[in-house]
């Protein structure tokens, strides 16, 4: 998981330094080591949450099942989903467990 993260900032870094120590002159290089320098640390961090969420659902939960006997209120999580929709029955999920990853929630809202 960290490997992934690390060579993505330090790609960003090498980036930087060839922007600001070389200094090329071409303007459509300097354009994209801009944005690269600032986009990969970015998804580097996206990467590590998403990977952070994923371990800890698994690590919690082995099932599905096993997380719908973990919600409190089915009842008003089938009556909200009717109501308002899938997703925000989905993000009214993640409120009871922040770490769960939104496609189980989705799955789990789905299933009521």
């Amino acid at each position: 998981m960290y490997w992934i993260r690390v060579s993505l900032w330090c790609v960003a870094l090498a980036c930087f330094y060839v922007l600001f120590i070389l200094k090329p002159d071409n303007v459509p290089l300097v354009f994209l080591l801009f944005i690269l320098g600032v986009v990969l640390p970015g998804c580097g961090e996206a990467y590590a949450d998403q990977r952070r969420r994923r371990d800890w659902y698994a690590k919690r939960f082995a099932s599905i099942d096993e997380l719908r006997m973990m919600v409190a209120d089915e009842a008003a999580l089938r009556r909200f989903r009717d109501e308002k929709g899938v997703l925000k029955a989905a993000r009214q999920l993640r409120r009871q467990f922040p770490l769960c990853p939104i496609a189980e929630s989705v799955k789990l809202v789905e299933s009521l």
